[in-house]
């Protein structure tokens, strides 16, 4: 090894084998730099990929998501017709049997009326065997 004498910008003398030794400390630097550079930009694709898989499962899930509210709506929307339905059957009931309550209620108060009018006959019509006119139309009912 020889020592040659350099000149650094101070004008001192510098050693060859000190500037060979920091060249190998920043080669060194420059290799562990790199290294580091390459494993972050390993990390950054790895994350950038889990990032597009995590978007993808994002759209899956907001589409399942809107079929399934669709699906509670479809069964609301049938819930309501099963009701509504059920509410026009529930109707008609009422409808018909208000009907035959009042066509009951007629018949009652007409019978009501043959009752009261064979009470109120005279003596005379009975022995005769004249009825009244509302029983006769009873008969004929």
């Amino acid at each position: 090894m020889a020592i040659k004498n350099n000149k650094n910008s101070d004008d001192k003398p510098v050693k060859t084998e000190n500037l060979e030794l920091k060249i190998q400390e920043l080669e060194s630097e420059l290799l562990e730099t790199k290294s580091r550079l390459d494993k972050t930009l390993k990390e950054l694709h790895m994350c950038q990929g889990r990032l597009s898989e995590i978007r993808e499962e994002k759209e899956d899930l907001n589409s399942r998501l809107r079929e399934l509210e669709l699906m509670k709506m479809d069964l609301k929307l049938l819930d309501m017709r099963e009701i509504k339905d059920e509410n026009n059957k529930i109707q008609h009931r009422i409808h018909v049997t208000k009907k035959l309550l009042d066509e009951a209620r007629d018949d009652l108060k007409f019978r009501a009326e043959v009752i009261k009018d064979l009470e109120e006959q005279k003596v005379l019509d009975k022995v005769r065997g004249k009825s009244p006119d509302s029983l006769i139309v009873y008969k004929n009912k």
